[in-house]
């Protein structure tokens, strides 16, 4: 007889269906999941309400924003005479369907389970069993994090996302409706060129935006960080700038001087002429049917200008695999549940027959997309086309 009861292990506890919560405990509690590729969590904030499901399956969310516009000059008239009628500012917005994505699942076969049961029958510590489910679920949640900062900084440097990662589908999911003259070339000169006056032609296109838009938030440019380094900290203007601030703050200069990213960022910040600048660091693994590479979501050589704090929300909606098997699930499969990210994703733990033995899998899907509101203020940058 086993000295230790392998049903009784906290391992088998997060597929048992006689004790449903423990996952989501086990999830709350552990504090063993981090987030490592949350980058969109800077950008985006999770919507306030969720998108309800259609009979259907499908989930179709809008977006709105009200665009404010430069008032015009009043116009003469004749004594008594009436006003003439004006357009009234208006909601902007735009709709599209909320996609499902699923990350590579873990399989658990009848050997391994009684591996496991062997080992905890001899030491009844499942410490190492636990923790390696742990770590596997955590590259799990790694790509569910992963997903979200590639759809966010494809939609924030394109205005559109086209996935085209995944072993699934590749195919367009949404086109934010940012005003065509919101997409803007790099000013008299391309950025790439160090000769380019950066600061000046930056100004300008805010300047221009400011003016065409009546928008006095405040604003910022969302800067990927190779461009930076590679166009910024080359660029003759942005070197003179430095050099010019240090010599009235009386700081000492050295000949070819090279400074570090914070050190750049810090002098332009000084710069009244143009927003704080914020670096976006987006690499992510993206692997399909024929490739595995690491790249970044955000579109090469883009710049983009937006109001400062969060572009938009992450829209989600419930999982209908959820309610279906609650309703009409089989008698002889398992399932347990648990939130995370604040229910923007769904790990499941399952225990099901494969021909004549069970199985184990643990999945994680996510029903959620970003979505841009600040869509009409929102500022697209292609700095190697010069006017």
């Amino acid at each position: 007889m086993a000295k230790f009861d392998f049903n009784n292990s906290r391992y088998a506890r997060l597929f048992s269906d006689n004790d449903v919560r423990f996952l989501q405990t086990y999830i709350d509690e552990a504090a063993l999941l981090q987030v490592n590729y949350g980058w969109w969590a800077t950008q985006f904030r999770k919507a306030e309400q969720l998108t309800p499901t259609a009979p259907d399956g499908t989930a179709t969310f809008t977006v709105k924003s009200r665009k404010a516009e430069a008032a015009p000059l009043m116009d003469i008239r004749s004594r008594l005479a009436d006003s003439l009628p004006m357009d009234n500012e208006g909601i902007e917005f735009y709709s599209a369907s909320i996609p499902d994505f699923i990350a590579p699942g873990i399989v658990e076969k009848a050997t391994e389970r009684y591996y496991k049961e062997e080992q905890f029958a001899q030491f009844g510590n499942d410490r190492d069993i636990i923790l390696a489910w742990t770590q596997e679920v955590q590259s799990r949640y790694d790509s569910a994090n992963a997903t979200l900062t590639y759809l966010g900084s494809k939609l924030m440097s394109m205005g559109e996302i086209y996935y085209d990662a995944g072993r699934g589908a590749h195919m367009a999911l949404h086109k934010a409706k940012i005003p065509v003259e919101n997409f803007k070339t790099a000013g008299a000169k391309a950025w790439t060129d160090p000769t380019c006056k950066l600061i000046d032609q930056m100004a300008k296109i805010e300047d221009d935006f400011r003016n065409a838009t009546n928008y006095n938030a405040p604003l910022v440019w969302k800067i990927p960080i190779q461009m930076f380094r590679e166009v910024f900290k080359t660029n003759e203007q942005v070197k003179q700038w430095i050099i010019d601030s240090k010599k009235i703050a009386n700081e000492p200069i050295t000949a070819n001087f090279v400074y570090d990213d914070a050190t750049v960022l810090s002098f332009l910040a000084k710069n009244d002429t143009i927003s704080p600048i914020e670096l976006v660091v987006d690499k992510v693994r993206k692997m399909t049917m024929t490739t595995d590479t690491m790249v970044n979501g955000w579109k090469q050589n883009i710049a983009v200008l937006c109001p400062a704090g969060y572009v938009g929300e992450i829209e989600f909606t419930d999982q209908l695999e959820e309610k279906l098997f609650k309703n009409y699930g089989s008698s002889i499969v398992q399932k347990n549940y648990a939130s995370l990210q604040q229910g923007l994703m769904r790990l499941i733990t399952t225990t099901l027959n494969n021909g004549n033995f069970k199985e184990w899998h643990t999945d994680l899907i996510m029903s959620a997309v970003p979505a841009l509101t600040e869509f009409p203020y929102h500022v697209i940058v292609n700095t190697t086309t010069a006017d």
